[in-house]
């Protein structure tokens, strides 16, 4: 999964992988170069690419329970709700 993000300097959106280690300027914004975490550059790099592996292998493991005959259903709304408020809490 792609994880969007905006910058607080110029506005825009732009996808995290853009940022990360494979980026022409990693730890800056695509658009406007403003520095993202200046003081954590590098494990800000490193924390992007976890977090897009770890989305996908979020969402490929509750595409393979989905897929089952399971007799449940997962309840997606309580899922995106502690998803969103989990990325919303306060650091």
């Amino acid at each position: 999964m792609k994880i969007q993000a905006k910058c607080d300097t110029c506005q825009r959106d732009f996808l995290l992988g853009q940022i990360g280690p494979e980026s022409d300027a990693p730890g800056r914004c695509p658009f406007c170069g403003a520095r993202f975490s200046r003081h954590y550059n590098s494990q800000l790099i490193e924390a992007v690419e976890n977090a897009e592996k770890a989305s996908a292998y979020f969402l490929n493991a509750l595409e393979k329970v989905r897929s089952m005959e399971t007799g449940f259903q997962i309840d997606e709304e309580k899922l995106a709700g502690a998803v969103m408020k989990h990325i919303k809490a306060p650091s």
